[in-house]
């Protein structure tokens, strides 16, 4: 009876600690209503794609600043480009939505 009881208890205890952890992982994923109720697959799948998106934009952000770099040195002349304000025209944070 007392290794039930423990069993049981060990249990519980690993399931608040995975719905914590499920809490919050989703607190970081943006939705529209922002308390929109998901499940634990919505919050997962949710949780890939904004990574994805971000991975995606990360990756272009880096590819400008490595063209305008490009372009310093081989133009020969010192060009102005506009201040990075780390959000690109074009992308939308859209993580419920098919890629």
């Amino acid at each position: 009876l007392a290794r039930r009881v423990f069993t049981n208890s060990r249990e519980r205890w690993r399931q608040q600690n995975v719905n914590g952890a499920f809490s919050e992982l989703r607190k970081l994923i943006p939705t529209h209503p922002p308390d929109k109720k998901l499940s634990k697959n919505e919050i997962l799948r949710l949780a890939v794609k904004y990574i994805n998106f971000l991975v995606t934009l990360l990756n272009d952000q880096t590819q400008d600043k490595s063209r305008n770099s490009l372009s310093l040195l081989t133009g020969g002349v010192l060009t102005l480009s506009p201040p990075e304000t780390g959000i690109k025209q074009g992308h939308t944070c859209q993580p419920g939505t098919q890629r």
